[in-house]
């Protein structure tokens, strides 16, 4: 009788086993698979929407670029009233800007290009998506020389020239949606994930701009100065100020001053 069980047993274990209604793999393995394939997805559907919107923004014409920034409403501030010392500061700056200018003949076309001075007291220099520059009284403190300067200015002129702003608001739009469309009902952990790798992408990104635009300004000092000196020196001071560790810089927006440096000597 025990014989009989135990063959009966056994038969019913293979047939279980055989049953194609029965996973073999986990629960938990299953879930990583669905993540994974989810992953994959957006980023496929990230990559190709990326490319065509870059092209579609490196092909579309300065008065459409206009009209965009028009729309978005960039910079309602009230013009400034400078100090006298700051109005040397922007005298020689809007000199600076001429030669760079000179250099360039397709910067001649965009009519927004002007410069201001922030308060700030950090070592900065930014433009507006309507290609108003801004440096603070920080970074002006700090620039010794003209090269010097004319490296940053020429720096952010290369992100208008660019388009890098309507560029990462476009591709900052084209992500989001997407997770928001493909991650409905995937999860909370799932959404963190994605979100997680759409953060890195985006440091990279960035951290890529500023290595563009970092050739530009490079190559134009040199046309006007004839060396480069005035970007090594300006990265130098960076340097001096931020006193950070080389790791840190792998999860900011712009790559160490010291990284920035040897990519220009290259």
């Amino acid at each position: 009788m025990n014989d009989e069980n135990n063959y009966f047993y056994e038969n019913q274990i293979d047939v279980i086993e055989d049953n194609v209604n029965v996973t073999k793999t986990s629960d938990i393995k299953e879930f990583f698979i669905l993540i994974t394939g989810i992953i994959v997805l957006i980023c496929g559907i990230l990559f190709v929407s990326d490319f065509v919107m870059q092209i579609f923004l490196d092909k579309m014409s300065y008065d459409t670029q206009v009209k965009i920034e028009s729309f978005l409403s960039f910079d309602t501030a009230a013009k400034p009233q400078y100090t006298k010392e700051e109005q040397i500061w922007l005298n020689d700056l809007n000199n600076i800007h001429k030669k760079i200018l000179s250099n360039d003949e397709e910067l001649k076309k965009f009519k927004g290009l002007n410069i201001n001075i922030s308060s700030d007291k950090e070592i900065n220099a930014f433009i507006l998506p309507n290609g108003k520059i801004y440096f603070t009284k920080g970074m002006l403190k700090n620039l010794k020389t003209e090269d010097q300067a004319a490296f940053v200015l020429a720096h952010e002129i290369a992100h208008y020239k660019n388009r890098d702003h309507l560029k990462s608001i476009g591709r900052s739009i084209l992500t989001l949606s997407t997770i928001s469309i493909l991650g409905l009902g995937s999860g909370d952990f799932a959404k963190q994930i994605m979100y997680s790798i759409y953060d890195i992408g985006d440091l990279q990104y960035s951290q890529q701009q500023e290595i563009t635009a970092d050739k530009y300004a490079n190559e134009t000092i040199k046309k006007i100065y004839g060396s480069n000196k005035g970007a090594v020196e300006f990265f130098n001071i960076i340097d001096r100020n931020q006193k950070l560790p080389e790791f840190i810089h792998y999860f900011s927006t712009h790559p160490s001053p010291q990284t920035r440096i040897k990519l220009l000597e290259e």
